[in-house]
């Protein structure tokens, strides 16, 4: 099917390219020797991306050989996302599904990836990476949408970016003061009792910017038991004494208390998709985040940028899980943890130019200290059980990269990551678990881009990434669970793609890749026949994801716009194990939670000044289900879901004036984005039965925000 496609969409390009004329060699010679502008970023208006690791330097997204997705706050605003994962969710290459039963903790990863049992894709705010340091998720909820700038998706690994990002990276721009002064305030409400409040100011005083937000939300939940508060403040302040010199420095803190719904019975969650399984399910995290940044400009093309970090997360859940044994008492388990990360990056830059020849070369180094420790309360039918663990990791890296552009027409791209990673896991209840791992791993990048016209160009990259094991896949489960034999997962990474600018009104890019995977981590349970805590991680010899992605963008006039994503993912694994003793994973079998077709489609018109209407589209294929490893069960139906917006925006005396209405799922459609095989032992007997969790039903959100605007001082 892979080859099918695959020709399929190479041939697409070609007939394309042939029909314009673009590889026609005296077409090409044409571009290059008569045209009075050259091929250089600065003299087409274009796109721009972060092209180094800091973003201190900037490269046009056709000449980086590579997919990029980049959201502006503006495109956020206008699909009327609430939460990040809103934002990313129709983007090529998302894989995302929702386990927990609420909307603000649903799992993002990347092309294959499925968050499980640790994402794979890593996380940057303002050059920092936020995923929690122990199990590698990301909790999105602690990011504040409206404080948003600019979010760039950058899917597979790349060597500038480190562990742990094999599914890819978004990173995330928050904004700084700039223009006149303003303060919004905005308050929005709708279905399942949701209320959102927000506040903002920024500004510039002389050669002080600055910007503050504070954010209130509360929301009862479209389940029983999955009610929802959280409170955001973001403070930031920028200082450019001179040219070439910006210093700023930012404060986030987020208190939440979500209840977390969970998975239900499939016959259940059909006729009862409200319900809760197993209620009193909830977390309750306080983060605070301080980042510092400081960019200087040096003569002879140098440019020094650096930042320095501090965040420190507490987290208390509590879990209702089934019994153990048929007719028994629901488990529970109640886990406290308290998270401190430092660190900081820093970046060289040097930009030379002569003649055709343009050179950046990026070198730098980042260092990280993560202290964490936990306490876990559980009660069973086999009494109750105590953990208390305590970790430390520090981790280095040391990064290069060259870009050159070779006669306007031509970009090469080389660079290298080293990293090491220390963990340090200390069992305080039982002293024989303790332990210590060094993981250390060498990532190369290579990549080259060739300009057709101005306006289009072929690419093509290689790369490798790798992910640790993480402390609870290496020590916290003592012999039930964890194996201090762990192997890091490494990937090779090979993708070719074609970007162009279709004159002045849309856009076309196609991705074709494959990423090959070796040690891949799943959990086993070889003999649980003989012995339940059997049960163990275990690297996986072989497996793979590959892919085409394909986006278009189109906007013939100011009345109306279209995008279009379309993503094909095959996710296998390519050697043959058993995941337990009576249940065989083979070659070629499908890597559960990852839909192999996905499509969206988003219209918009513009039928007057400040007004839009919006439909967006969203379908995703069959998938298997968690637990499914040999896809020997009834798959997860595909679904479909239908959002709609509308926005008018209207200038006044003082300032603007906005509203907006969101109708989500317009159809009602009862679907399930996941899902689990497990044992009922609460209705079923004990049997194996799916468990899934129902999407969010038919619901709307409306708005209004004022901001009163001034000049600056």
């Amino acid at each position: 099917m892979f080859t099918k496609v695959f020709s399929a969409v190479i041939f697409t390009i070609c007939t394309f390219l042939m029909c314009t004329g673009l590889m026609n060699p005296a077409y090409a010679a044409k571009v290059r020797v008569d045209q009075d502008v050259p091929l250089s970023v600065e003299k087409i208006p274009v796109t721009y991306v972060s092209a180094t690791r800091l973003a201190d330097s900037q490269e046009n997204v056709l000449a980086v050989p590579g997919k990029r997705t980049i959201l502006s706050a503006e495109d956020i605003q206008k699909s009327g996302a609430t939460t990040v994962q809103e934002a990313i969710s129709q983007v090529t290459g998302v894989v995302m599904h929702n386990q927990v039963g609420n909307a603000y903790e649903q799992t993002i990863d990347f092309r294959g990836f499925n968050g499980n049992p640790v994402s794979s894709t890593s996380v940057f705010v303002d050059g920092v990476r936020v995923n929690d340091p122990e199990f590698g998720f990301v909790d999105f909820d602690l990011i504040s949408l409206e404080t948003i700038e600019r979010i760039e998706i950058i899917p597979s690994a790349s060597a500038i970016y480190g562990k742990n990002a094999m599914g890819g990276v978004i990173n995330i721009s928050t904004k700084r003061g700039d223009g006149r002064r303003q303060v919004t305030g905005e308050l929005a409400g709708g279905s399942f009792g949701r209320k959102r409040g927000t506040v903002n100011t920024s500004g510039v005083f002389g050669k002080l910017d600055y910007i503050g937000s504070f954010s209130r939300e509360q929301e009862d939940g479209y389940r029983d038991d999955s009610d929802a508060n959280l409170s955001r403040g973001f403070a930031k302040i920028g200082f450019r004494p001179v040219d070439g010199t910006d210093l700023n420095a930012s404060f986030t803190y987020v208190k939440d208390n979500l209840e977390q719904a969970g998975s239900l019975p499939r016959d259940l969650a059909g006729s009862d998709p409200e319900a809760n399984f197993t209620p009193g399910d909830y977390v309750d995290r306080e983060n605070n985040f301080v980042r510092l940044t400081a960019k200087q400009v040096i003569p002879g093309g140098l440019t020094f940028t650096g930042n320095g970090f501090f965040r420190r997360l507490e987290r208390e859940s509590f879990l209702v899980s089934q019994p153990f044994t048929v007719g028994g008492n629901n488990s529970t388990s109640k886990n406290l943890s308290d998270t401190k990360s430092w660190g900081g990056t820093f970046q060289l830059t040097h930009e030379l130019e002569v003649g055709d020849i343009r050179n950046v070369l990026a070198v730098g180094g980042e260092v990280a200290w993560n202290d964490f420790g936990n306490r876990l309360l559980s009660q069973s039918d086999f009494g109750p059980f105590n953990i208390r663990r305590k970790s430390e990791e520090e981790a280095t890296a040391f990064f290069l990269q060259d870009t050159v552009h070779l006669f306007s027409h031509v970009v090469l791209v080389g660079g290298f990551r080293y990293d090491r990673s220390e963990l340090d896991f200390r069992d305080l209840e039982t002293p024989a678990n303790d332990g210590d791992k060094v993981y250390t791993r060498i990532t190369p990048r290579a990549g080259i881009t060739y300009f057709l016209t101005p306006q289009s160009s072929l690419y093509f990259s290689y790369s490798q990434g790798f992910r640790i094991p993480t402390n609870d896949e290496l020590f916290a489960q003592g012999t039930f669970g964890s194996n201090q034999d762990l192997k890091a997962v490494r990937s090779h990474n090979f993708e070719l793609g074609f970007k162009s600018n279709i004159r002045s009104w849309g856009e076309l890019e196609i991705a074709v890749y494959q990423l090959n995977l070796r040690n891949e981590i799943f959990f086993t349970c070889i003999a649980c026949d003989f012995s339940p805590m059997d049960g163990q991680n275990r690297n996986v010899r072989k497996s793979r994801r590959r892919g085409v992605e394909l986006t278009l963008k189109v906007r013939p006039n100011e009345f109306g716009d279209v995008v279009l994503n379309y993503t094909y993912t095959e996710a296998q694994f390519r050697s043959r194990f058993n995941i337990s003793s009576t249940r065989v994973v083979d070659v070629g079998d499908s890597v559960p939670l990852v839909p192999k077709n996905r499509l969206s489609v988003t219209g918009t018109v513009y039928p007057v000044t400040g007004f839009s209407l919006s439909l967006s589209g969203l379908y995703a294929s069959t998938q298997f289900l968690q637990g499914d490893e040999g896809n020997n069960q009834h798959r997860l139906a595909g679904y479909f879901v239908l959002n709609g917006r509308m926005a008018y925006e209207h200038a006044v005396p003082g300032g603007v004036l906005k509203g907006f209405l969101a109708v989500n799922n317009i159809l009602d459609n009862n679907y399930f984005t996941s899902g689990i095989y497990a044992a009922n032992r609460i209705t079923g007997g004990g049997a194996t039965q799916q468990f899934v969790v129902p999407a969010q039903g038919i619901g709307f959100f409306a708005g209004v925000s004022y901001r009163f605007e001034s000049f600056p001082l």
